[in-house]
């Protein structure tokens, strides 16, 4: 996920994030916190009531590796 924390390992590596994203997502690259928040409201909702003993990864493909 793209975060300040990210940002800064970023420059302090000299890497782009169009360089370093492919290496860590199937989709090439960095989740928006946004996204992870969807997930989560998603799993909080009516609409996941049948869902139940599952992993959901909101990470783009990383743990499929």
């Amino acid at each position: 996920m793209l975060t300040q924390l990210l940002r800064g390992s970023l420059e302090e590596t000299g890497q782009t994030e169009e360089e370093f994203a492919p290496q860590l997502s199937l989709l090439g690259r960095f989740g928006q916190p946004i996204e992870i928040a969807q997930a989560s409201l998603w799993l909080a909702s009516d609409q996941s009531s049948y869902v139940t003993g599952t992993t959901i990864h909101a990470d783009a493909g990383y743990t499929s590796r």
